[in-house]
């Protein structure tokens, strides 16, 4: 059944398809076409219905074009398959941008319809005030070091209830679990004790808001063709300034405090300040959720991997305080936890739908033969890296938990094994934009992960660990937000049974070796 944004723009689509395709003319130096099934309008439909994704299957299909062209009615859309083609890409920094998209997202999904906030958000290369670009610089440090220890300590104090709890059901939906405890422990080390979010009402706001973004990002009629996403939204919204009202920010983190005197320094209106702090949200929760989510699937439908990582926790994270509390270090995990931290980012890697996406600004030459026509997209589908085998060697559709342990040279025949190549790993962006939040959130995620293998046994009530299907509706989402509900049976391991459980923090330690694109 088609919702209305899709009838909408389906009929929109056609209408307009034939008109703006007949007077169009490629250039000889643009990278090859890649024709549809359904004349004109195709590919627009694929990506109506599939979202993101349908630049992967795309890519899927067309391994053997370096790059090629598939014509978006509106414009052109050119898509990378090569490596090198990529590094060569990522080299145009002036005319290969990808803050026009910050702009979209701000106005569509953030609802900032401000044209001088807008101009003054856009980054100075492109005339604007460059205030994103400052946001984005002052956050880095608050990321990192003692205000990241800071925001670890907080965040691991507030797991602790959720994962204690965990097996006084008979049965759990895993992933709403992974949403709810995530959210929690992001949103509260973020903001403090007023944390807006920690009112339920507005936690579901923000997630009917999230999950049925696709629809507002075409910004006609929002309300009618959006609403639930437009409600969400403004419920948080309302919340959010609440939050400001109370000064909330000054009893919240060194980040929190930060974006706050920055953006009212700016000239921000409360409702403008709202509507940024729903992006950073986003930044926040959007992928670690779902990450965590697959890092417990597919360690808990591997048995013999998993039993290898609880041995490695036990003999390398795990301590016994003089009271009898169990602490997991989390520090310790990133030191002496190799196996854990590339069973975690192989999932990353396995499991990411990213599509990096710049605006063609001018017309550009790259590698001196394909030509990019200003006014353009150009995507790079991260599973064109994720599974090529020129990156990852001839077994890079297979599961590998070891595939990111650095090199051993084996006693028996003197061989080096196959070093990682981390150019081509996406999930964290790739040059010049990477996530700053990367390490946050994988203390958050590795921290689930390991109280869960250590204290819990987790079996699917379906009987087997099947595949839920994803929402496509959650555009913001690069690592596969699922679909409904996945209930799951959880059970105390006897080993620790009657343990009381805690974590470690120790300063300094916040930082992951995590690979980046």
């Amino acid at each position: 059944m088609l919702d209305t944004t899709k009838l909408l723009t389906l009929g929109f689509a056609f209408a307009v398809g034939y008109v703006v395709y007949k007077d169009r003319k490629g250039d000889p130096r643009e990278p090859p076409v890649v024709t549809s099934a359904i004349p004109l309008v195709g590919h627009l439909l694929g990506l109506i219905f599939s979202g993101f994704g349908y630049f992967t299957k795309l890519a899927k299909s067309n391994r053997d074009k370096p790059i090629f062209t598939s014509n978006m009615v509106f414009n052109k859309t050119y898509i990378i398959t090569s490596p090198d083609l990529m590094q060569v890409a990522q080299r145009h920094t002036k005319t290969l941008k990808f803050d026009p998209l910050v702009t979209f997202g701000l106005r569509n999904v953030a609802g900032i319809q401000n044209e001088k906030i807008l101009h003054l958000l856009r980054e100075k290369e492109s005339g604007g005030g460059g205030l994103v670009q400052k946001i984005m610089h002052d956050m880095a440090p608050k990321l990192l070091g003692k205000p990241l220890d800071a925001m670890n300590l907080c965040m691991t104090r507030l797991l602790l209830p959720h994962l204690d709890r965990l097996a006084e059901a008979p049965t759990v939906d895993l992933y709403g679990w992974c949403r709810d405890v995530i959210m929690d422990a992001s949103t509260q080390s973020l903001y403090g004790p007023l944390n807006p979010y920690a009112d339920s009402a507005v936690s579901e706001a923000f997630w009917e808001f999230e999950t049925n973004i696709a629809p507002l990002t075409f910004n006609t009629l929002p309300w009618l063709t959006a609403r639930k996403a437009w409600k969400g939204r403004n419920r948080v919204c309302e919340a959010i300034m609440k939050y400001i009202e109370n000064d909330g920010p000054r009893q919240g983190s060194e980040l929190a405090i930060m974006r706050h005197k920055t953006l009212m320094e700016a000239g921000f209106s409360m409702d403008e300040y709202a509507k940024m702090e729903i992006t950073l949200i986003m930044a926040f929760v959007s992928n670690t959720v779902p990450s965590a989510f697959w890092v417990l699937f597919d360690l808990y439908s591997r048995p013999q991997l998993r039993s290898e990582i609880r041995e490695e926790l036990k003999a390398n994270a795990l301590s016994v305080a003089v009271d009898g509390t169990h602490n997991i270090d989390i520090g310790a995990m990133r030191e002496k936890c190799p196996l854990l931290l590339s069973t975690f980012q192989e999932v990353l890697r396995t499991r990411t739908t990213t599509c990096s996406t710049r605006v063609v600004l001018k017309d550009t030459l790259i590698a001196d033969k394909y030509l990019l026509k200003a006014g353009n997209m150009l995507n790079i589908p991260a599973d064109a890296m994720g599974y090529n085998p020129n990156v990852w060697g001839a077994y890079s559709a297979v599961f590998d938990a070891r595939r990111f342990m650095k090199p051993v040279v084996s006693e028996d025949i003197g061989e080096t094994k196959e070093s990682r190549r981390p150019g081509r790993f996406m999930t964290f962006g790739i040059s010049p934009v990477i996530c700053p939040g990367r390490h946050f959130a994988s203390s958050e995620i590795l921290g689930v992960v390991a109280a869960m293998i250590l204290r819990y046994d987790v079996e699917p009530v379906s009987g087997g660990w099947k595949e839920p299907p994803k929402n496509q509706s959650a555009l913001v989402s690069i690592m596969g937000a699922i679909k409904g509900e996945y209930p799951v049976s959880v059970k105390r391991r006897k080993e620790f049974e009657g343990v009381k459980w805690g974590f470690q923090v120790e300063e300094g330690q916040g930082q992951f070796p995590l690979v980046i694109g």
